[in-house]
């Protein structure tokens, strides 16, 4: 890797503090990235490589490019999927999801863990790497102060014209507004560095002094929310609406509408479109924007207006293919980016791609298949019955205790969506015939208590053998990790940033908070219902008339359906901070419930066999019984709302700490 240094000397009696975080002395300006040629500027032993070498022709300048592309990464699969030291990869060793009320992270380890027992804090913090993201930042501004540089030529593989540097431009600065976005929701106010950072000499009162500027200090929330919306503004006129195949994945005109959409979401969302966040500290701009105001719902409700036209113009529509049906093309349009079916991903993330056999996310994720490792990831039974429905869309009940035959029967009817993501005893891990030797379409592949609900844990089922015998939830998490190939274990993930479904349930959520009376409101819903499986809302539908012109009901109603389709998508751990909601009993704190089985009589459970008539089956899985049981207490404090900054840099004394921390 080539290093950019910038060395310099400077006499002085003295020198501003700085904040090593967000003012960097050395630049990785080329790193080895999917992105980038591996031989370039593979330079002979004591050549130079300057700024003016990097931009002085197209080739070199649209390397740099890819560089702030490989640096601005959003990405929530685990780190160690090809993926070890991106800014925002999970939490090392499992999804985020199993840090707020979408799932738990069963076993040894489990680094999401933290966050559910309180222990997280501004020296261990797991999910998020603000150093990563300045790089990428920084990259953005290396880019944008020198493209001008960049001679209007043609070489081999691009023709430099004007059309082509303004649109390169404003991929960059989506680029950096992302990453801006990503500090944002987890800390408020940030430093905004919009150029490379320089060293000027002062003159005070007679005295030389060396600053740098700009300053790392951090802006009110507001300025931060503005400097997105500005990048994204200038960017929307100058992209492009699509790429040819051959630069699938690129800064589309659609990102910038859809990062553009969601901020002005964010800053209309209760934690801070109010004069007074969770805690105050006396630094209050930098976490809230200092008064509730209404019209920011009406501008969020534009924004997204925006991006939902530019996507039927543009051929985008959620993944709803009758020869897949309900549940693999929910699971086709969350995982399977390169299909050709797939037009419903506006941006995904490229940095893990196809990954090996035995990748991380499916030995770390995943109760079957490569599982050497030593955690799963579970769905707590209580987030299923207070977010899921049945396939007529009404509530579901399970009773805290029951027989296996009882349950199974509730099971099955459950939305389709219900069955993409959660593996339930009695159910295929697949539906499209992956994985099959390891036990996925094996719908008697579980465990139970041998004996009695006293008895130790055993495996029934084909395949190999479920990690973590012991682990009792009787539901496991499967979202991206099922559609592992049969035949050498690899899996393609692509990371979904921006997924069309995201904004209808953003436009709803804005309209209602504006007049929720509006038909549009029902119509959008109606647009991820229809593809779920679920009846649309109108007369005649139970939730329609609990619901209608009603807007506290149709708010809890967007809520409850953002939490099943966008399940695991890194939206509900900061949705419930946003909705300020977290603090809720069953949301980010309290008790948590999971469901084992055990054999309840003399009578042992067999392994099916294909011989066995639906009677005998029957009466076998009659021999189990299941109960529900609370598994752990979850710890929240208000200060949560907002991440801590390392202490160490909070330390220097330059940048102020959220409150609590």
């Amino acid at each position: 890797m080539l290093v950019l240094i910038y060395n310099f000397k400077v006499k002085m009696n003295t020198m501003k503090k700085s904040e090593s975080f967000f003012i960097f002395l050395m630049l990785a300006l080329f790193v080895s990235s999917q992105y980038a040629c591996k031989d370039y500027l593979e330079q002979p032993e004591g050549s130079i490589i300057t700024v003016d070498s990097v931009f002085n022709n197209p080739d070199n300048a649209m390397r740099a490019l890819w560089n702030v592309y490989a640096t601005s990464v959003v990405n929530g699969f685990i780190t160690g999927d090809g993926g070890s030291g991106l800014s925002d990869a999970g939490t090392v060793d499992g999804l985020l999801l199993g840090a707020s009320d979408e799932g738990d992270q069963f076993g040894s380890g489990g680094r999401s863990n933290q966050f559910n027992a309180g222990t997280w804090n501004a020296n261990n913090q797991d999910e998020f790497s603000l150093g990563r993201v300045m790089l990428g930042i920084r990259n953005a501004n290396i880019f944008l102060e020198n493209v001008d540089k960049v001679p209007f030529i043609t070489t081999s593989n691009y023709t430099w014209a004007p059309q082509l540097k303004e649109q390169t431009i404003g991929e960059a600065k989506v680029l950096r507004a992302l990453m801006y976005y990503e500090m944002m929701i987890r800390y408020g106010g940030v430093p905004i560095i919009n150029e490379v950072p320089k060293v000027v000499i002062n003159e005070v009162d007679g005295i030389s002094r060396a600053e740098i500027s700009p300053l790392g200090v951090r802006r009110s929330l507001k300025s931060t929310i503005d400097f997105i919306l500005k990048d994204c503004n200038e960017a929307i006129p100058v992209l492009p609406n699509s790429y040819p195949n051959s630069d699938i994945g690129r800064i589309n005109k659609g990102a910038a509408l859809a990062l553009k959409a969601v901020t002005l979401l964010w800053a209309a969302s209760p934690l801070v479109n109010t004069d007074k966040p969770p805690l105050s500290s006396g630094f209050d701009s930098l976490l809230c924007l200092g008064n509730t105001d209404n019209s920011r719902w009406n501008a969020a409700a534009e924004a997204h207006k925006a991006l939902l036209d530019w996507a039927t113009q543009n051929g985008y529509r959620l993944l709803d293919d009758p020869a897949l049906g309900k549940i693999e093309s929910y699971n086709y349009a969350t995982g399977a980016a390169l299909d050709p079916r797939n037009k419903e991903l506006i941006l995904y993330d490229k940095s893990h791609g196809q990954q090996a056999g035995g990748a991380n996310i499916v030995r770390w994720g995943c109760p079957i298949y490569f599982s050497w490792g030593n955690v799963v990831m579970a769905v707590p039974i209580n987030f299923v019955l207070k977010t899921f429905r049945d396939n007529d869309g009404n509530d579901v009940q399970i009773p805290n205790q029951g027989n296996f035959t009882e349950l199974k029967a509730i099971l099955k009817k459950m939305e389709p969506r219900f069955h993409a993501i959660a593996w339930w005893p009695g159910s295929q891990y697949t539906f499209t015939g992956l994985m099959n030797a390891q036990g996925g379409n094996d719908t008697a592949k579980f465990l139970f208590k041998k004996g009695n609900i006293n008895g130790n844990f055993v495996q029934t089922g084909a395949g190999t053998q479920l990690i973590g015998i012991g682990v009792p939830n009787g539901f496991h998490q499967k979202k991206f990790i099922n559609l592992v190939n049969a035949n050498n274990g690899t899996v393609n993930l692509y990371w979904p940033v921006f997924r069309l479904s995201e904004f209808y349930l953003g436009y709803a959520e804005a309209l209602n908070e504006v007049n929720p009376s509006n038909p549009e409101i029902l119509n959008a819903l109606n647009e991820v219902r229809k593809r779920g499986g679920l009846p649309l809302l109108e007369p005649g539908n139970n939730t329609y008339q609990a619901i209608l012109g009603n807007q506290s009901n149709i708010r809890n109603y967007i809520r409850r359906e953002r939490a099943v389709e966008l399940y695991g998508e890194e939206h509900r751990f900061f949705d419930v901070r946003r909705w300020k909601i977290a603090q809720d009993e069953g949301v980010m704190k309290g008790q948590f419930s999971r469901i084992f089985l055990f054999e309840n009589s003399t009578k042992a459970y067999v392994q099916p066999t294909t011989s066995m008539t639906p009677a005998q089956r029957s009466d076998n899985d009659k021999t189990l019984s299941y109960k529900i049981e609370t598994f752990e207490n979850r710890i929240w404090e208000d200060k949560m709302y907002f991440y801590p900054f390392p202490q160490s840099e909070v330390n220097k004394g330059f940048l102020k700490q959220n409150p609590g921390w």
